[in-house]
C-alpha cells in the first residue's frame, strides 16, 4: 500500500518521466516559506528500431531530442509536508515524426500530522501521457507498422492514507483508499477489418481500491506486517468480441517484513495469496501465490545496489484475460571519483497470458556514465537495450538506444 510520506519524486514513477532529485541547497525559498525548485532534463539519442519491429520487418532508426522541464513547490510547516510538481516531456524524432510526443505530469503529495500518533496523507497524480510504438496496445508488427502516432491516454490517481501509531511504537496501523481513472484519447474506434476489437475505448476503466496494513516491531530495525488489499476495476465497455464483462475484483492477503538496518540496508518483502475474480463466469479466474520484494543496499557511502522482484496476475494491454507476470530488476550506482559515477541496470519480465498460448520474455538493460559538475548539474552518456522474445513471431524485437543527456536542478 502507499505510504503517506512517500516522496513526490517516487510518486512520479507512475509516469515514464524520470525526475531529478533536488537537495536542500537547491531552489528558492519565498518569504512565506515555500521552496520553489526549477528542474530541467534533456538528452539527444539515437534509436536503431523506433517502432520495435520484428526481424521480418525493416527497422526504422531515428535520432531524437527529448526535453523535460519542470518545477517543484515544497513547504514544511510544523511537521506538515506539502509538495506539488509539474513536468512537461517533449520528444521530437528527426526521422520518424509519428513517434513525436508531448506529455504532462502533475503530482501533489501532502502529509498532515494530526497528533503524535496519527497523520493523514493525500496524494494525487494526473498524467497526460503516451505509450511508445511497439508497446502496450500497439505491440506487434500488425499495429506498429500502420500507427500514425503513439497511443495517448489520460490518467487520474488519488489516494488517502491514515497512519495510526507513533514512529517508536510497537504497533502501527495504516489504512488506505484509492481511486484511479484511465481513458485513452486516440485509436478509440478502429474500423479496419481485424482491428475493431483493438480499439482503445475497450480499455477505459475506473478502479476503486482500499487496503489495511498492520506493522509490528519485533526488533529495533525490523517490523512484521499483515496486509489486506482489495481493488475493484470496472471497464467502461464489455469484451469487444462477446460483449461480456471485463470487470474484476482483485484481493490480496499478504504477510511479510520491513527493515532498515543502520541506514545501509532497507527492504520490504511481502508474501501471500491473490484472488483475481472476474464478473463473467466464462473467464478464467486467478487464485494463487503472489509476492514482491524491494531491497536497497548501500555497502559504501558512494555505492548503491537496488533489487526488486514480484509475481502477480495483472490485466493485459492486449487481450481480455489476466497475465501471470513475474519480474526481476537490479541496478548498481557507484561513484568512482567524487564527481564521476556509473550506473548499470537490468530487468527481466515474463508475461504468461491466460487462456492463450502467448508468452513474452522481455529483457531490458542499461549502462551510463555520469559526471557531476556541481550538486545541481550533471551530464550523462549511456546505452539502453530491449529484447522481447515472444511466442508470437511478429511481437519479437530488439532495440538499442545511445544517448547523451544533462540534468539541471536550479
Amino acid at each position: 500500500m502507499n505510504s503517506p510520506k512517500k516522496t513526490l519524486i517516487a510518486l512520479a514513477l507512475l509516469s515514464t518521466s524520470s525526475w531529478v532529485v533536488a537537495n536542500e541547497d537547491n531552489g528558492y525559498t519565498t518569504e512565506s516559506g515555500i521552496k520553489i525548485t526549477p528542474l530541467f532534463e534533456a538528452y539527444y539519442e539515437y534509436n536503431d528500431n523506433v517502432g520495435r519491429y520484428s526481424p521480418s520487418e525493416s527497422p526504422e532508426s531515428s535520432s531524437a531530442l527529448i526535453a523535460k522541464p519542470g518545477v517543484m513547490f515544497e513547504s514544511d510547516r510544523n511537521g506538515n509536508q506539502y509538495q506539488i510538481a509539474y513536468q512537461l516531456s517533449s520528444g521530437n524524432y528527426f526521422d520518424s515524426d509519428v513517434d513525436d510526443f508531448l506529455d504532462h505530469a502533475f503530482t501533489t503529495n501532502n502529509f498532515v500530522q494530526i497528533s503524535q500518533r496519527s497523520g493523514i496523507g493525500f496524494n494525487y497524480t494526473y498524467l497526460k501521457s503516451h505509450e511508445a510504438r511497439g508497446t502496450g496496445i500497439l505491440a506487434g508488427d500488425q499495429l506498429t507498422t500502420i500507427a500514425t502516432e503513439p497511443v495517448k491516454y489520460s490518467l487520474h490517481n488519488a489516494n488517502i492514507t491514515h497512519v495510526y501509531g507513533a514512529e517508536d511504537a510497537t504497533g502501527r496501523l495504516e489504512s488506505n483508499l484509492r481511486y484511479e481513472n484511465k481513458k485513452y484519447n486516440n485509436y478509440r474506434d478502429l474500423t479496419a477489418p481485424g482491428f475493431v476489437a483493438l480499439s482503445t475505448k475497450f480499455k477505459d476503466y475506473d478502479e476503486i481500491a482500499g487496503a489495511l496494513a498492520f506493522y509490528y516491531q519485533i526488533f529495533p530495525a525490523t517490523e512484521l506486517l499483515l496486509e489486506v488489499d482489495l481493488a475493484d476495476r470496472r471497464y467502461k465497455l464489455g469484451d469487444p468480441v462477446s460483449g461480456s464483462s471485463q470487470d474484476n475484483l482483485d484481493a490480496y492477503i499478504l504477510v511479510g517484513t520491513k527493515w532498515d538496518i543502520t541506514g545501509k540496508t532497507t527492504g520490504k518483502l511481502r508474501l501471500g495469496l491473490q484472488d483475481k475474480n472476474y464478473e463473467d463466469d466464462a473467464r478464467e479466474d486467478f487464485n494463487g501465490f503472489s509476492w514482491d520484494l524491494d531491497v536497497v543496499w548501500e555497502p559504501l557511502t558512494y555505492s548503491t545496489i537496488a533489487l526488486s522482484a514480484a509475481q502477480s496476475a495483472i490485466d493485459p494491454d492486449q487481450g481480455n484475460n489476466f497475465i501471470n507476470q513475474t519480474s526481476f530488476a537490479a541496478s548498481w550506482k557507484h561513484f568512482w571519483l567524487s564527481r564521476v559515477y556509473s550506473n548499470i541496470a537490468f530487468d527481466i519480465i515474463n508475461d504468461d497470458y491466460s487462456q492463450s498460448s502467448r508468452e513474452d520474455d522481455l529483457l531490458r538493460s542499461s549502462f551510463y556514465l555520469g559526471y557531476a559538475f556541481r550538486k545541481d548539474t550533471e551530464i550523462t552518456a549511456g546505452w539502453r537495450y530491449e529484447d522481447n522474445d515472444s511466442s508470437i513471431d511478429t511481437n519479437r524485437y530488439s532495440q538499442n538506444v545511445w544517448y547523451l543527456g544533462t540534468n539541471l536542478v536550479f
